[in-house]
C-alpha cells in the first residue's frame, strides 16, 4: 500500500479509499483543508489537523490529525538512527489499548521501508486542552499528570509481557549507547558558551562534572526496576479535559522505553513545571507518584530508591537540552521559547534536587 508521507500529498480521494468504514461511517470525505499544528511542539513528526467535510453517512470526524516524518535534517536522522517511528506505531498495535491510560483513537497507520511512515489519530481538541511547555503546568495539573503516570507504570511493573515486545529498546541499547552521548558532548560547549546568563553557574558546573561519566550515568538508569515509560512527558503531549471531569490523555509514544518508571515524573517536573512551583512541590509529588504505585500493589521499591533514581534522571534528561541547544532545528519562535523553558527548567532543576549527590 502506498500512503503519503507529506501534508500536501493527503488527499480527499486517498482518505476515502483507506480509511476504514467504522471511521466514516458510510460518509464520503467531499472536502479537506489542514492546518500545521505540530510548529514549535513536534521535533521528531510534522503534525497537521486535517479538517474534514463528509457527506451522508453518521458520526463521522470533522477532523483528525495526521503525523508524518520530520523535514529537519538533524532531527530525521536521529529519528531514524533511534527507530522512533516504528516504535510508535508498534505501541498503537501491541500497547497502548492494553494501558489503563486515555489516548486518542488510531485511524490508520503504515510505514515503508525507507523511513516514511503516516499515523492518523483523533483530533482531541473538541474535548482537551493540550497543555503549554512554554507556560508550563499548575500544580493540580502535575499532580493529575502523577496520577495517571502512576497507574501506567504500575500497570507494567515488571511485567513478563514486556518481553515479547523485542521493538522496545532499554536506554542501555546499542543505538541509544552511540547517539545520546556524541549529543550530550556536542552542545556542552554551546551551553557554556550561551547560556551561562540564563542557567545558574552551579548547573553547567554539573554539566561539566557529567561530561566524562555521561555513559556510566546512561548504564545505571537503565538497571531498573523496569517498567514501560513514555519518555516524553513534557507538557506539549499532554492533555487536560475541558469538562472538569480530571481526565488526561497522552499522544506521541515514539521514545517509549523500557526503563524505571520514575524517569516520566523526572522529565515532566524538570523540564515542563515552573520553576517556583517545581521547586517547592518536587518531592511531594515524587511521593504522591511512589504512594500510587504501592497502592497498586508494588512492593519492593522504597522510597529512598526512588528519590535516588529521581535525582540519576534528572542527569541523565541533561542530554535533553543538550540536544536542543547544540543539535535540533526548534523550527520558529515558539520552539525556540519551549527549548528556552526546557532547558533553563531542568538544569535549574538539577541544582534544586542536589542532583550532583549521586555522581
Amino acid at each position: 500500500m502506498t500512503f503519503p508521507t507529506i501534508p500536501d500529498a493527503i488527499t480527499t480521494a486517498w482518505l476515502n479509499e483507506n480509511l476504514a468504514q467504522d471511521v466514516l461511517n458510510g460518509g464520503v470525505i467531499t472536502a479537506l483543508t489542514t492546518d500545521n499544528i505540530g510548529e514549535g511542539t513536534g521535533i521528531f513528526g510534522e503534525i497537521v489537523r486535517l479538517n474534514l467535510t463528509v457527506e451522508g453517512g453518521s458520526g463521522a470526524p470533522a477532523s483528525m490529525v495526521a503525523k508524518m516524518p520530520c523535514t529537519e535534517p538533524a532531527n530525521l536522522a536521529i529519528a531514524m538512527a533511534l527507530g522512533l517511528y516504528e516504535r510508535e506505531l508498534n505501541m498503537f498495535d501491541d500497547v497502548v489499548e492494553q494501558s489503563p491510560i486515555t489516548v486518542p483513537r488510531r485511524y490508520f497507520s503504515d510505514q515503508n521501508d525507507d523511513g516514511g511512515f503516516l499515523l492518523l489519530i483523533e483530533d482531541l481538541s473538541d474535548r482537551y486542552d493540550v497543555g503549554d511547555q512554554v507556560v508550563g503546568a499548575t500544580l493540580a495539573q502535575a499532580e493529575g499528570v502523577v496520577d495517571v503516570l502512576a497507574a501506567f507504570h504500575a500497570h507494567w511493573w515488571k511485567s513478563p509481557k514486556l518481553d515479547d515486545f523485542a521493538w522496545l529498546p532499554r536506554q542501555d541499547a546499542p543505538m541509544y549507547l552511540a547517539a545520546v552521548p556524541p549529543i550530550y558532548r556536542a552542545g556542552l560547549p554551546v551551553l557554556q558558551e550561551n547560556w551561562a546568563d540564563r542557567v545558574p553557574a552551579a548547573a553547567i558546573d554539573l554539566a561539566v562534572e557529567l561530561e566524562p561519566r555521561f555513559e556510566e550515568m546512561l548504564m545505571r538508569i537503565a538497571t531498573g526496576p523496569e517498567t514501560l515509560i513514555h519518555t516524553d512527558t513534557r507538557l506539549d503531549n499532554i492533555f487536560f479535559a475541558k469538562d472538569g471531569s480530571g481526565s488526561i490523555a497522552l499522544i506521541d509514544f515514539q521514545l517509549a522505553l523500557r526503563g524505571r518508571g520514575v524517569a516520566d515524573l523526572a522529565y515532566m517536573i524538570g523540564n515542563s513545571v515552573p520553576h517556583e512551583i517545581a521547586r517547592d512541590n518536587w518531592e511531594s509529588l515524587l511521593r504522591r507518584w511512589h504512594e500510587a504505585i504501592v497502592a497498586s500493589g508494588v512492593t519492593d521499591y522504597s522510597f529512598d530508591d526512588a528519590l535516588q533514581h529521581y535525582r540519576e534522571a534528572v542527569l541523565y534528561y541533561f542530554s535533553g537540552p543538550m540536544s536542543l541547544v547544540g543539535t535540533f532545528d526548534s523550527g520558529n519562535d515558539r520552539g525556540a521559547a519551549m527549548v528556552e523553558a526546557y532547558t533553563v527548567r531542568l538544569l535549574t532543576h538539577a541544582v534544586d534536587i542536589d542532583a550532583g549527590s549521586v555522581l
